[in-house]
């Protein structure tokens, strides 16, 4: 109840106008109660963001790498909408000058979900789906931060054709050998 009052509050007023009053009355709390607990507005938000993350889905070994990495691709679309309780983009960019809030969000979302994604590529290549030459830092980069520049080039989530598009950037099959006969 209070982290979530504290991401209405930052959802509806920004961060620069939250205040430690203002989530304490839509919390229906004492601004002591906060006090005792966090310093500042800083760590009560810190807490709130943490709690906050949902849990990537988990790659599936009856699935293709494919359809894995599509399922972690969609979940961080809907991250970055808003469509989970964790503050869309729109809010999170006001988040990114604040060191210790751009800490919360590179450590519980972005990293994940790289490590996902890494561990999805390594996968693939092992299941001969991808060459291994094709996995590299970048590519395991590319889908979430093309998700983001959509985002923020046209202000609005990826389509489920677009996520496609970016999965076929990161995740190229892997080149046929023409045979001796053709």
């Amino acid at each position: 109840m209070l982290f979530d009052a504290t991401l209405t509050e930052l959802a509806d007023h920004g961060y620069t106008a939250l205040t430690m009053g203002g989530i304490a009355a839509r919390a229906r709390t004492g601004k002591a109660s906060l006090y005792s607990r966090w310093a500042s507005k800083r760590e009560l938000l810190c807490a709130a963001l943490v709690s906050a993350v949902p849990p990537l889905p988990a790659p599936n070994a009856r699935r293709s790498a494919r359809e894995n990495l599509l399922g972690v691709l969609t979940a961080h679309r809907d991250l970055l909408a808003g469509k989970t309780g964790f503050p869309g983009l729109n809010v999170i960019a006001q988040l990114l000058h604040e060191p210790a809030l751009r800490a919360i969000f590179v450590d519980s979302v972005i990293r994940p979900r790289l490590t996902v994604i890494d561990s999805i590529l390594r996968t693939a290549v092992e299941q001969g789906e991808i060459d291994s030459a094709s996995v590299t830092p970048w590519s395991v980069e590319i889908g979430p931060a093309l998700i983001s520049q959509h985002f923020i080039l046209t202000g609005r989530a990826p389509t489920r054709r677009e996520l496609i598009l970016i999965l076929d950037t990161v995740m190229r099959p892997r080149a046929v050998e023409p045979t001796a006969d053709r």
